[in-house]
């Protein structure tokens, strides 16, 4: 199998760090040996590439990512689907535009640099590589960078760069959610449809809601927060500051999220009620009453939920994992 990425530069440790954060979600289609391989040249050790099935003759295996990813495709597609969804997890293609290319950083070596003696030598790693387009512009608005070294989940594996006043930047989560870029590597963002909210607060990450000091400009805003990044919710005051009405706030009855279907409205057409309240004890509210209890649904601590009766005790519950997972109910509203 010939399919692989050349990537170049100091970043093996970094990439070692990160593949504890990522291998979780790369898909377990490799075969038992060599599928999924990071290969180091013999002899420029800096020099590296993930490649499927197998290391080429000049090449040593430096990471064998065939057991972290699991074991259960056995062929050549299988393969290649697992070396593109590393290379996806890791940031070196861009999802959602496939017509940007990958640029990587250049940087000069400092003078007497113990490690590299050579004043003025060119070095390069895949991570940063916006800024090497700085004058410009249409190498960057056709450019995005991996951001490497994966240390942290705060970015997505992959950026778009974006130009602005003679400089090119990538376009980081801080940056879009101040509507400052679009980062055209994920997918479109949800949009929220609360007509009154026409403030897009932020992304994953950005503290979105609570950077906002004032109620007014608080119950305009909507964000994307860090447990739901397929919704929009909006964002609410209470009292002394500005939140994010997630999962957790909206389920604890702090606040009512008006943005999107969760909350209101049940997949269910049999659940014709939204009961709100603190998790599962919104549908205590039909307590003793099963007709009502199997009409209803609510927003629990694992989403949207039906509301179920237990004859045995009389209580109306909310289905969540822990009761569905006991075979109790079955959530019909997801």
């Amino acid at each position: 199998m010939a399919r692989g990425r050349v990537l170049r530069g100091s970043w093996l440790v970094g990439l070692g760090v990160g593949l504890g954060l990522v291998l979780g979600s790369l898909p377990g289609v490799v075969a038992d040996a060599g599928a999924v391989l990071v290969c180091q040249n013999k002899k420029k050790a800096k020099l590296v590439a993930l490649r499927g099935n197998a290391c080429r003759k000049k090449e040593n295996v430096a990471l064998d990512l065939s057991g972290a990813v699991g074991s259960q495709g056995q062929t050549l597609t299988d393969q290649d689907q697992s070396v593109a969804a590393a290379e996806t997890t890791l940031g070196f293609v861009c999802p959602s535009d496939a017509t940007r290319k990958l640029v990587r950083s250049k940087f000069e070596m400092p003078p007497n640099s113990p490690f590299f003696p050579s004043r003025g030598v060119i070095r390069e790693r895949p991570g940063g590589g916006c800024r090497t387009l700085d004058g410009n512009q249409s190498a960057c608005d056709t450019s995005f960078q991996n951001n490497d070294p994966f240390t942290s989940l705060d970015d997505p594996p992959a950026s778009s760069c974006f130009y602005f006043k003679g400089k090119c930047f990538p376009c980081t989560l801080r940056i879009e959610g101040r509507a400052g870029c679009t980062n055209s590597c994920l997918k479109p963002r949800p949009t929220c449809a609360d007509a009154t909210r026409t403030v897009f607060a932020g992304g994953w990450g950005t503290d979105a809601c609570r950077q906002l000091r004032t109620q007014v400009d608080c119950e305009k805003a909507w964000h994307v927060g860090n447990l739901d990044l397929d919704h929009a919710s909006t964002c609410y005051w209470t009292g002394t500051g500005c939140q994010g009405c997630g999962p957790r706030h909206a389920a604890a009855g702090d606040c009512t999220e008006t943005c999107s279907a969760i909350g209101h409205v049940c997949k269910d057409p049999s659940r014709v009620t939204f009961v709100p309240g603190r998790g599962s004890t919104a549908c205590h509210t039909y307590n003793a009453d099963q007709t009502n209890c199997e009409k209803s649904f609510h927003f629990g601590r694992d989403g949207l939920a039906t509301c179920w009766f237990d004859a045995a005790s009389t209580l109306c519950n909310g289905c969540g994992l822990r009761w569905e997972g006991s075979g109790k109910c079955t959530n019909t509203c997801l």
